[in-house]
């Protein structure tokens, strides 16, 4: 069994939420912090991830209006959605890895975000010999990132989180 730990340079976090049913959306990025794979035979048998929720940033308002960039961010920081002053860290901790056909692995993990986990699943696609990338869609409210504003407030926000990860072993 090879351990390798996760290349901080060439691997990456992106998010995408979507309001009012998809008519906008707001994207950024989120830095990993720490994380290894486990290979065995160059197969990827499990690994884990550890993400500095600190680090969210926005990257689809232009650096030209950093008052709207900075109000979300802190937003997004804040208690009603990640609340990163008492949840620095989340986890992604790889529970099975089953091989697929056409270089696809189907994965089952365990993600923790808020102190609260939660079981995902999600298809991983092999681009090289130490490189993965997956989408993964996830409700927020099994997080419970959720703005406690009125009801109203509550929903103008839809339930999906979009992640994008790629990951890559040195």
């Amino acid at each position: 069994m090879d351990t390798l730990p996760i290349d901080l340079t060439r691997s990456s976090i992106k998010w995408k939420g979507t309001k009012m049913r998809g008519l906008g959306s707001h994207e950024g990025e989120i830095a990993i912090q720490k994380g290894y794979l486990l290979l065995q035979n160059q197969i990827l048998t499990g690994g884990e991830i550890s993400v500095d929720m600190r680090s969210i940033t926005v990257t689809d308002i232009p650096a030209s209006d950093p008052i709207p960039i900075r109000n979300l961010t802190n937003h997004l920081k804040n208690s009603d959605f990640f609340d990163v002053n008492k949840h620095p860290v989340s986890f992604l901790n790889f529970l099975s890895v089953e091989e697929l056909q056409n270089n696809k692995l189907l994965v089952d993990a365990s993600l923790t975000i808020k102190g609260i986990a939660n079981p995902v699943s999600f298809e991983v696609e092999k681009l090289g010999k130490h490189h993965f990338q997956t989408r993964l869609q996830i409700d927020r409210f099994n997080w419970d990132i959720a703005y406690s504003g009125s009801w109203v407030d509550r929903t103008l926000v839809d339930r999906e989180i979009d992640l994008s990860v790629e990951l890559v072993g040195k």
